[in-house]
């Protein structure tokens, strides 16, 4: 995934969600890489939403609750601040959410166990 096509992904609506029992919400549609601890190869997903303690996206496959993840995706500048912004999460399945028919994505909701901002590579790695 480059630096340009998560600059260039459409944010559907950029809306906060908010509760008072839950971190804010942004609803934002940004390609994303994951994959499970201890493997080599990443999958893409895409964000439905997000927040400094968990979020939403679609899945290349279900993956089971307890499951622990690492995740990379681009902040874009108007959340991250004066330029986009590569995140490196490492996070747990909460929830998957299976597709009623054969032709839509699972959808995982995964907590953010802790996170960094990561310098330079803009997701430019396989």
């Amino acid at each position: 995934m480059s630096a340009r096509l998560a600059q260039s992904a459409p944010i559907a609506r950029r809306n906060k969600i908010s509760s008072p029992f839950r971190a804010t919400r942004f609803d934002l549609h940004l390609p994303l890489k994951y994959r499970q601890v201890g493997e080599s190869g990443w999958r893409e997903g895409t964000t439905e939403n997000i927040s400094r303690s968990g979020m939403l996206f679609q899945a290349e496959e279900p993956i089971a609750p307890n499951a622990q993840l690492e995740i990379n995706l681009v902040l874009p500048a108007e959340i991250a601040g004066l330029a986009a912004a590569e995140v490196v999460c490492r996070g747990e399945v909460v929830r998957t959410v299976n597709p009623e028919s054969g032709t839509v994505s699972p959808t995982l909701a995964a907590k953010i166990l802790q996170y960094h901002f990561q310098h330079g590579s803009l997701l430019s790695e396989a």
